[in-house]
């Protein structure tokens, strides 16, 4: 199993990253590849990615990850990759830092 984590610049660096890496990915007979993680809490995610996973899909990319999704992911990952997996490849692309600016 190989997860990816992509930075919030993205956009910057990559405009059409989704389609690029959509691209890349083995596509599945039931659906597009991708995820929107802003739509499931962290266990949500977690079970989608099975259930995705279950149902034979070795490449998903993830868009709008919180920290806490992706540090979920990881650690989901090293404890279930048994050998089974070997072929999945995850995209995480994190969520951009919603910092208050400040106004001087």
């Amino acid at each position: 199993m190989d997860i990816h984590v992509i930075n919030s610049d993205w956009r910057a660096e990559a405009p059409d990253l989704m389609g690029f890496i959509t691209a890349k990915l083995k596509q599945s007979t039931e659906g597009m590849p991708y995820v929107f993680a802003d739509a499931y809490a962290t266990d949500g995610l977690l079970e989608i990615l099975e259930v995705r996973v279950a149902r034979g899909e070795r490449g998903i990319l993830v868009m709008d990850c919180s920290r806490a999704q992706v540090q979920a992911v990881l650690e989901w990952g090293t404890c279930h990759d048994d050998g089974l997996l070997h072929d999945l490849e995850i995209f995480l692309v994190r969520r951009a830092d919603q910092r208050p600016t400040t106004l001087v």
